[in-house]
């Protein structure tokens, strides 16, 4: 990513209550202003003046209204990425309205802490990384391979020496890989006790191509951020070619999606891992919802700087002994900075 970018919508009731959601905008490089002006032209208009019973009533709504203009432009993947951002204000409007946070709106017991995971350290000096995250209190880190399978073993292979064997180790390979490829270099990964793999296939790849490499991998396969449907997820689910899920809160869904999707994947034994790489406001968000599910899983942190994450308003990153604090307060427990916004606004 050349650049670090953030989307973030608010919303507001004709009482003054208000909330804010993050849409997903990470690439390419003017993907924030594009998803701004989808809202402002596009979505804007179809909210205004509606009433909803259920704040989770209005997604679908959403959906339902603008498919045909998704399938017009071939946008399908903008609009549901703002739809997403959309759910997510509109739940911390509700959960503000009924001044609760948003952890116990979602019907979660209290939950303060959740587990996380450090997320993709660059493959630049990996030994030093390694040693700096495990003193920050990490138990977890994902690498990202899917580059010439020799490098993608040495890397794999000096995180294992610099972390010890307790410390978790996951890989994401990018949908890098066609079958073929992706049955080879999981057998290679074998000896390093890999805890999943991460989009070894492309993520729309057939059903029966992700369902016979889950036969073969003896490492769990874990996809969920470029899944866009309810049923895509399930389907997964059922038939064991995903034993981790991982739906992004910014991406699709939004708020009641990830909700959905978790709730059903561990009604089937299969786990829900957070995916998350945007600003503050997201990952707060991502915090409180599996707080809501219990705290089962883990909540992706990206090491990698990002001012959007640690300066457009508080949230306590530190993290320790594997988890991160569910930050109090309303709704998600965070209010962007004014100051802030307008520094970082385009």
């Amino acid at each position: 990513m050349p650049v670090r970018q953030g989307c973030l919508v608010r919303m507001e009731d004709c009482d003054g209550a208000y909330g804010w959601g993050e849409i997903w905008c990470n690439f390419p490089p003017h993907a924030a202003e594009s998803r701004a002006w989808l809202v402002r032209d596009i979505i804007a208009p179809c909210l205004q003046g509606q009433i909803f019973q259920d704040w989770r009533e209005l997604r679908p709504a959403l959906e339902q209204k603008l498919l045909r203009m998704m399938i017009h432009t071939g946008e399908s993947g903008a609009f549901a990425q703002c739809f997403a951002g959309i759910d997510m204000a509109v739940a911390d409007l509700c959960a503000r309205r009924v001044n609760m946070g948003m952890s116990q709106f979602l019907g979660g017991s209290g939950t303060t802490a959740v587990g996380t995971y450090a997320s993709t350290p660059s493959s630049g000096n990996l030994e030093l990384q390694c040693g700096e995250i495990k003193n920050a209190g990490h138990t977890a880190i994902k690498l990202k391979i899917g580059y010439e399978p020799a490098r993608d073993i040495a890397a794999i292979k000096t995180a294992r020496e610099s972390l010890g064997t307790e410390f978790s180790i996951m890989v994401d390979a990018n949908q890098a890989w066609n079958y073929s490829l992706a049955k080879t270099q999981i057998s290679a990964l074998e000896p390093f006790r890999i805890d999943f793999i991460e989009e070894p296939l492309l993520a729309n790849e057939d059903l029966s191509i992700w369902k016979r490499l889950s036969e073969h991998s003896s490492i769990p396969l874990a996809a969920g951020e470029n899944i866009s449907s309810q049923a895509r997820f399930e389907n997964h689910i059922n038939d064991h070619s995903l034993h981790v899920v991982q739906p992004d809160v910014a991406k699709w869904g939004g708020i009641s999606g990830a909700l959905n999707v978790a709730r059903y994947a561990h009604a089937r034994e299969a786990q829900c891992y957070l995916h998350f790489m945007g600003t503050g406001l997201g990952m707060a968000a991502s915090l409180h919802v599996l707080a809501g599910l219990g705290g089962d899983g883990r909540v992706e942190l990206d090491v990698n700087e990002n001012p959007l994450r640690t300066g457009l308003g508080e949230i306590n990153l530190a993290v320790s002994n594997g988890r991160l604090s569910v930050p109090g307060g309303t709704g998600f427990g965070f209010e962007p900075d004014s100051s802030e916004l307008v520094r970082f606004s385009i």
